[in-house]
């Protein structure tokens, strides 16, 4: 049985892992377009998609930021979940607080 649940948990990692390239396979792939012939209404579009797309990815972060301040609490954290997440998303260690915060409330 454990081992049903492992490899479940190695196909869970897989897909994450597989939508992470996708996802940073399309950044690249968005970075490299040039956007000198896009009209303004064109340009318009794409930043209405961008911001949509910027939501969601806003949403799935505060679910895994729920996930990790729940499993954080199951057992004593040998780091600063803060501080972690300040220096891996480049912001203040307060901004880093208020998001914990949120998804705490979040995940209740």
């Amino acid at each position: 049985m454990s081992s049903i649940l492992a490899s479940e948990r190695d196909l869970e990692r897989s897909i994450v892992g597989e939508a992470l390239d996708h996802l940073n396979a399309a950044c690249k792939e968005i970075d490299a377009l040039s956007v000198h012939a896009l009209t303004r209404s064109e340009l318009h579009e794409v930043l209405s998609r961008l911001d949509a797309g910027e939501k969601r990815l806003a949403t799935a972060q505060q679910r895994l930021l729920g996930r990790m301040v729940a499993t954080e609490t199951a057992s004593p954290p040998r780091f600063d979940p803060a501080a972690v997440l300040a220096r891996r998303l480049r912001i203040s260690p307060a901004e880093a607080r208020q998001r914990i915060a949120a998804a705490e409330q979040t995940s209740d």
